[in-house]
Parts: structure tokens; sequence; C-alpha cells
């Protein structure tokens, strides 16, 4: 009896140490990246991401060729309100070699609570391709959803054609469901049909 009692007493004390999504902005690192708020100072850099054509071949226009002053605007915000109000996190990536030098932004949206799950999602700088950071990244969005904040489910939506985005979820343990979404405007294209994958925690 007094084994079990303590279990519930654990497993509750657990519960209430767990982080929530809003709390705090995240600040994640490993020994490659660095995942944290955005700065003013980094409009040149995320102007050099918004601008290019490459980046954008498989994705959402989401700060698609915008004007400096409409990303300084964006990166007040998105590390401002719109954290605030809950709506999204859009970080910023940057190299522990080099903390000062965005490379891209780590994305964490579309929080459903009733179904405890996220969507996650990156871009990277076209310069940074190809050096595993995306799988690093991806790597700590999954540790800190799952194991800090407790979030169950994870999901990502790519592209067919966008063949390394899709085996950066793979080696991170997502898997591919069996079904497709049609999305808007991905890549520049009115309608496109998107692969699903999914973390579960259980």
């Amino acid at each position: 009896m007094w084994r079990e009692l303590n279990r519930k007493v654990n497993f509750k004390y657990v519960g209430v140490m767990m982080k929530k999504l809003f709390d705090a902005f995240p600040y994640l690192e490993n020994d490659k990246v660095i995942i944290r708020k955005m700065e003013s100072n980094d409009v040149a850099a995320l102007s050099e991401i918004s601008n290019n054509d490459n980046v954008y071949k498989y994705i959402p226009p989401f700060l698609y060729k915008k004007s400096n002053k409409v990303l300084e605007t964006a990166i007040k915000n998105l590390g401002g309100k719109d954290f605030e109000n809950k709506k999204y996190i859009i970080a910023g990536i940057y190299l522990k070699d080099n903390p000062n030098r965005l490379v891209g932004l780590a994305e964490m949206f579309d929080y459903k609570k009733r179904e405890n799950k996220i969507t996650v999602g990156y871009r990277l700088n076209e310069d940074y391709w190809n050096k595993k950071i995306a799988t690093n990244v991806l790597k700590l969005m999954v540790e800190y959803l799952v194991n800090e904040v407790n979030i169950t489910t994870l999901q990502a939506f790519v592209m067919p054609e966008n063949v390394y985005s899709s085996k950066v979820l793979l080696n991170n343990k997502f898997v591919k469901e069996d079904f497709t979404l049609q999305e808007k405007n991905w890549g520049g294209q009115e309608i496109v049909t998107v692969d699903v994958y999914t973390y579960n925690k259980y």
C-alpha cells in the first residue's frame, strides 16, 4: 500500500514539474546547434533566407521575399506578442561555433492542446544544407517537446520531392503515414500533395 501511494505521489510531482509550452521562450542547444529567440540584428541573415527561391522550393511562403522592415517587425513579434498570445514558436537556429550568425528557423506551431499534438518544421540558409544541421535541430525540438513539455504527438508535412527532409524525419524516429494531405501555396504551387510524418511518444 505504501509503495503504491508513493508511486502516485511521485507521479503527481513529476506532472507539476513539467514545463508548459508557452511558459518561456525556449533556449535549446547541443554540441552542434543553438535554438533561441531571434534578435533585431538577425534581419540581414533572415533576409538571405527569405529571398532564396531554393529555400522555398518545397515549403510554405512564410516570410518569403519580405522587406527588411517587415522582417524586423516579424522578428520582434515572433519573440514577443506572437509567443505571448500562444500562436506558435518560431525560433532562430545558430551554430555552436558561430552563435551570433542566424542560419535558419526552427518552427513549432498548430498546437492542439486537447490532442496534445504539435506540428514542427524548419528552414535553413542554403549555404548550410547537407551539414546535419537540420537533423540536430529536429532532434533538439523532439527532446524539448516530448521530454520537457510532455507533448505526446509531433507531426510534420513534407512534399514528396523533398527527399532530404524526409530522411531527416525518418532519422529522428518519425514514421511516414499511409495517407497524404492537400496544402495550398507550397513551393509556389496553388495546390500540392504533402506526405505526413508522425512521432508518437508512446
